[in-house]
């Protein structure tokens, strides 16, 4: 295993780039439609239910961002796959207290369940465009309401840890 290590070295500074890019993708790719066009559309929808445009709106916005989050989510596995082999690359000892292993378990305990949830409520058992396709409006709804519930408990999670990985991870403060 350490000669593999050893021979993989050379390449860290290439992983270290493409995990930085792929970083960046997955903090941001979803943060402008969130912010100016799926949140107020289910806001509208929320304040009053029985427009039909906007629950409209809401539908269709909601549809395009799961369409649109599947950028984010390559970004998250390859995120994760870089992370582990630079972590791996450098042998991190990730019970050692240093600004890797802290960025390492927020990701385990906090990140990595939010984007499993994610991504089923994007992509898998949670797709509004495929439970629209089926025809089953009342599980279209319950997932919208799971997905609109998921927003709302990940948003001031998501406005604090992206920050304060970029923080941790640029001034290695500990």
């Amino acid at each position: 295993m350490d000669d593999l290590r050893l021979a993989l070295e050379p390449l860290y500074f290439y992983l270290k780039a493409i995990h930085v890019v792929s970083v960046s993708i997955w903090s941001f790719s979803t943060a402008v439609a969130w912010v100016f066009y799926l949140k107020p559309a289910f806001l509208a929808s929320r304040r009053n239910p029985e427009d039909s445009v906007a629950r409209g709106r809401r539908d269709d916005f909601m549809e395009r961002f799961d369409a649109g989050a599947s950028l984010e989510h390559v970004a998250f596995v390859v995120m994760v796959l870089t992370a582990l082999a630079l972590i791996w690359l450098r042998d991190v000892n990730l019970t050692h207290w240093s600004f890797i292993p802290f960025k390492f378990w927020i990701g385990v305990a906090i990140i990595l369940p939010m984007e499993v949830v994610d991504i089923y409520l994007s992509h898998l058992g949670g797709n509004k465009r495929q439970i629209r396709a089926s025809g089953d409006h009342d599980r279209y709804e319950a997932m919208m309401e799971w997905h609109w519930r998921f927003f709302r408990i990940t948003e001031p999670l998501v406005v604090i840890l992206i920050p304060t990985m970029f923080f941790i991870a640029i001034v290695k403060p500990f």
